[in-house]
């Protein structure tokens, strides 16, 4: 006897409730098992061809905390290198008479280069692109970092000073771009950015006076091999800077 719509309604069949649960069941699988959207990140040039925020702010935020790690290493070693201001070959008198002045010296030393070139940097980055004066000062940081560490095998003041001299020269280029590009290009978010940025000053300096002190007194290492590396280490920063890309005024 054939059933009537009503009947169906008010009592279905076994092979309908079975078919209910098997479409069911595929939908759970395909739910939990197959997802529509995954995550993805975005690709590191926009479509204009110039390098996302997403990738450019977190890496100004590495730039800033290596090299104020740089800066702190003598000071967190003092001890160290008021032995070695006091018996390098080529040492002035007056530093060797008195190491401590020596140590004076050399932190006047970076700050008198950081102070000229900053405001050089600040004149031409009105004239050429931001990204090859800060990638040319960064390659000449690079350079200056490993040039201290080089200080103690030629047992040599002189060679320690100019390069802590060219450090703080080279530095200055990326601190004058850096602050303005991310309060341009941030958005709303431009006062977030800056204070994370900033963020990088203060933990740079507390991370370079452990990481000097540690690596000085180490019997394995030393203080020279805190800045070999630190070449080491920002090398990778120095590759993928060397892909960013602004077509704005880059």
């Amino acid at each position: 006897m054939r059933s009537s719509p009503l009947d169906d309604a008010m009592y279905p069949s076994d092979s309908s409730t079975d078919s209910k649960q098997a479409k069911k069941s595929s939908s759970l699988h395909y739910y939990y098992f197959c997802p529509q959207k995954t995550l993805r990140l975005p690709t590191f040039y926009n479509q204009q061809g110039t390098t996302r925020p997403f990738y450019l702010f977190p890496l100004f935020l590495l730039i800033n905390i290596i090299t104020m790690a740089d800066r702190a290493i003598i000071p967190g070693a003092s001890q160290e290198f008021l032995a070695f201001l006091g018996g390098a070959l080529d040492s002035p008198a007056v530093v060797k008479n008195n190491p401590d002045a020596g140590l004076g010296i050399l932190q006047a030393a970076f700050m008198i280069g950081y102070t000229l070139a900053i405001i050089l940097s600040g004149h031409y980055v009105h004239k050429i692109k931001w990204k090859p004066l800060v990638f040319f000062g960064l390659c000449v940081w690079w350079l200056g970092v490993l040039g201290s560490g080089n200080a103690k095998q030629y047992n040599s003041f002189y060679v320690l000073l100019f390069s802590r001299m060219a450090t703080g020269c080279s530095e200055a280029a990326f601190q004058v771009v850096a602050p303005p590009l991310i309060q341009d290009r941030a958005g709303k978010r431009a006062g977030f950015w800056l204070s994370i940025f900033l963020m990088g000053l203060p933990l740079g300096l507390s991370v370079g006076y452990i990481y000097g002190s540690h690596m000085a007194t180490s019997e394995l290492w030393g203080w020279d091999w805190a800045y070999y590396w630190m070449c080491i280490g920002s090398f990778p920063l120095l590759v993928v800077f060397a892909f960013v890309r602004d077509v704005t005024n880059g």
